[in-house]
């Protein structure tokens, strides 16, 4: 189908058409022309996976799999029941190109503990692997022990009771923002209630807070994964509550050792089997994966959306139409953008390890086709992680009757359905696959859309999303653009710090050069956060007392401390605020940390996101040097970390420091080449751990004598200001734009779209 006016009525008007639908279409989602003359909602889904060959780590029967990588050490850890003897191990790979190889299996506690149900996981903090078990070999209690990995080998501590009874389907997730395990289980010793303890890694030994119960019904099949979007921990599990067996899903908040929870919430209402969780940092959403057994066992994928302690989920998508799907794993890959599930695949009664691979839109998901990873042997045990190094996905499967063994996944990029001649219109409600409904087609009208801006243009994005004319990816540096400058000449010469209160009506400037006992710290009025050009002097502070060079200036997250770092007496120094986050008010606290051990010239400091570190920019050195608080924005108990990150290869004059609010990501100012540089973290805010993207910016058409560097609070402005005029420069960052062949119409109301006249 080439040209849609062979189907549509002709003319204008009111033209709604009824079409069966290939899949299912939610309500104003906007639809496609198949070439067998269906409607197909607008997505985009994985183009290719290539898989290496899989190499075994065991060479007789396993069981039960376990998957985690090691950003540390740069290594993939495969924790499994030996089906000989029923004792746990755990082994160390090494992936390169496609290729995996491992090195020799060790026994967990000495190999005098029979196992089953464990889950093992990477405490980034530490640099620790943890591992998670039912130990049958005394009395079924739930223990813990912790690895650490030297080449291709792993050391283990002593075990640790987490529960002392009988513990079925424990899971192990890493909460980066606290730094802390977090164990979910089914405890058998409390009715049957689902159950959850927090444990913090110190060397090779863990401990534990109190257990918390999330749910007062018998629970099993639990999986889980930290949401990094809100810093929560989402469990998926089966709910026996009246015996209905439901898929529900339940939003943790780690405090020090405790965790609270939300209310649960319904992802099938249908009896479920096993299920898997995945957090999809791409698209800020979590993706459950389980078995569904109201529907003749089909592996079902739902994707949700975590608002403070709630989830919304999307309509369910099957991802494999056999009977049964067993033993899922999922994982995701930030590289590409991509969910990969692992899963026993019951078509034709072989029950072979199978994987394939997901991209995310809104709250739906679509599928490139499975793929057999084994075919010697059923599978009994699967899963997966993430390789961050390698930027590849390592597939781990047990087989009962032969061997363990692991593969080397690389999926890469997306395709969409979408092209220039087959946007059909919008559906005017949903319609589940194979049913007929109606599409809006052009000159028609939708009106089941929200948050529409009156009179604007409205595109067809290839992910099945309708926005209006451009969108800014946040934080993407690659190809951002120039928007306007603000002077600060009158105030400020050379200014070389920026900062902007958290919710954008409030900029800092930090001042390079002013006489003896005049300001040297300017807070700015914006009447439209973030919009410098709305911007007007409002506050002063005078910092020569401590430091007559200031050169950053930073809050902690009520606005109530701020703290000020200068090169003069090479020193943070600490401050507080009468009233949040106006600098008029502050005072000095008579607390500074001395930063010239590392650098007599630090010209930046900043904290993570909860003051439990900070990371100095050290001019002299070319590198970035980490500290830690052990009481949060407390610089009274600060030290340093000895651990430091050279960046002289991108820049031997760097200026101001930037982190992505989940750590991940890091931006430095140089003033050598006048360019933002950006860094990965694979642990977050764990310097240790950085690398650089080869990615740059040059601002050197504004500015020549870069100072300080600043993002808004979505990710989609940045700032940098400098001597050059004297001013703080505005950028956005990569916008995407759409040919007008996916243009659908015009908005006429906060709900209405007039789809255009549309002749393909």
């Amino acid at each position: 189908m080439t040209n849609l006016a062979d189907l549509l009525p002709a003319g204008g008007g009111q033209n709604n058409t009824d079409f069966v639908a290939d899949g299912n279409i939610s309500s104003g989602a906007p639809v496609i022309l198949t070439a067998a003359g269906k409607a197909a909602a607008v997505s985009e889904s994985s183009i290719s996976a290539s898989l290496g060959t899989p190499v075994n780590f065991y060479a007789a029967s396993t069981q039960h799999t376990s998957t985690a990588f090691d950003s540390t050490n740069n290594k993939v850890v495969v924790a499994y029941r030996n089906g000989l003897n029923g004792w746990l191990y755990a082994v160390v790979g090494t992936v390169s190109g496609s290729a995996i190889s491992w090195g020799t299996p060790v026994a967990v506690n000495s190999g005098t503990t029979e196992i089953t149900n464990q889950s093992c996981v990477f405490d980034s903090s530490q640099s620790k692997i943890v591992i998670v078990y039912k130990d049958n070999a005394a009395s079924d209690i739930g223990n813990a022990i912790v690895g650490e990995v030297s080449g291709t080998s792993i050391s283990f501590g002593s075990e640790v009771t987490f529960n002392n009874a009988t513990t079925e389907y424990p899971i192990a997730i890493y909460d980066s923002n606290a730094q802390k395990v977090v164990i979910a289980y089914r405890d058998s010793g409390n009715s049957n209630y689902g159950t959850a303890i927090v444990g913090t890694v110190s060397g090779t030994s863990i401990s534990f807070g109190s257990e918390s119960v999330f749910l007062t019904q018998t629970t099993d099949l639990i999986s889980g994964a930290f949401d990094s979007s809100t810093n929560q921990i989402v469990l998926s599990y089966r709910d026996y509550a009246s015996s209905l067996y439901y898929g529900k899903s339940i939003v943790g908040a780690v405090s020090g050792t405790s965790i609270s929870f939300g209310s649960q919430t319904t992802f099938e209402s249908a009896t479920i089997g096993y299920t898997a969780t995945a957090y999809d940092s791409a698209a800020n959403k979590i993706v459950v994966a389980c078995q569904d057994v109201g529907n003749s066992y089909y592996g079902t994928a739902i994707v949700g959306t975590v608002s403070g302690t709630s989830i919304s989920f999307g309509s369910p998508v099957v991802f494999n139409a056999a009977n049964p799907t067993e033993y899922i794993g999922a994982c995701f890959d930030a590289n590409v953008g991509t969910v990969t599930f692992i899963f026993t695949d019951g078509a034709g009664g072989n029950y072979y390890p199978t994987y394939i691979v997901g991209t995310v839109s809104g709250n739906s998901i679509s599928f490139a086709t499975k793929a057999t990873v084994a075919t010697n042997s059923y599978s009994a045990g699967n899963s997966c992680a993430v390789d961050t190094t390698s930027n590849k996905v390592i597939l781990g499967y047990a087989q009962p009757g032969v061997a363990g063994a692991g593969a080397v996944l690389q999926p890469s990029g997306t395709s969409s359905n979408l092209t220039s001649t087959n946007l059909l219109g919008i559906a005017s409600g949903a319609i589940s696959d194979t049913a007929t409904g109606t599409i809006n087609t052009w000159g028609s009208r939708n009106e089941v859309q929200t948050g529409l801006t009156i009179g604007s243009d409205y595109y067809v994005q290839t992910d099945g999303r309708i926005e209006a004319g451009v969108t800014n990816i946040a934080y993407d540096i690659s190809s951002a653009t120039y928007t306007q400058n603000f002077s600060v000449s009158s105030q400020s010469t050379d200014p070389v710090g920026l900062l902007f209160s958290p919710d954008g009506t409030s900029m800092y400037v930090v001042s390079g050069v002013f006489p003896p006992g005049a300001k040297n710290i300017f807070q700015y009025a914006l009447t439209t956060a973030f919009d410098i050009s709305t911007a007007s002097l409002s506050k002063d502070f005078d910092a020569s007392g401590e430091d007559s060079q200031a050169r950053g200036i930073q809050f902690n997250l009520d606005g109530t401390k701020m703290f000020i770092n200068g090169v003069t007496g090479d020193a943070y120094y600490q401050y507080s605020l009468s009233s949040a986050y106006d600098i008029s008010t502050g005072s000095y606290d008579s607390v500074s940390f001395s930063l010239s051990s590392q650098d007599g010239n630090m010209e930046d400091v900043v904290f993570n996101a909860d003051g439990t570190k900070f990371y100095g920019v050290g001019l002299n050195t070319y590198a970035i040097y980490q500290y830690s608080c052990s009481s949060a924005f407390d610089l009274s108990t600060a030290s340093y970390d000895s651990v430091s990150f050279s960046i002289s290869s991108q820049d031997n004059s760097p200026r101001d420091l930037f982190f992505k609010p989940d750590g991940s990501k890091m931006w430095l100012l140089g003033r050598q080449n006048n360019s933002i540089y950006q860094y990965s973290l694979s642990s977050a805010f764990d310097l240790s751990t950085a690398s650089y993207d080869s990615i740059s910016f040059s601002v050197s058409s504004e500015e020549t004598t870069s100072g300080g560097l600043a993002f808004s609070a979505n990710g989609e402005k940045f700032y940098v200001c400098g001597g050059t005029g004297d001013d703080v420069n505005q950028y956005a960052t990569t916008a995407n734009s759409f040919s007008t062949d996916h243009l659908i119409g015009k908005a006429i109301t906060a709900t209405q779209i007039n789809i255009k006249d549309y002749t393909g």
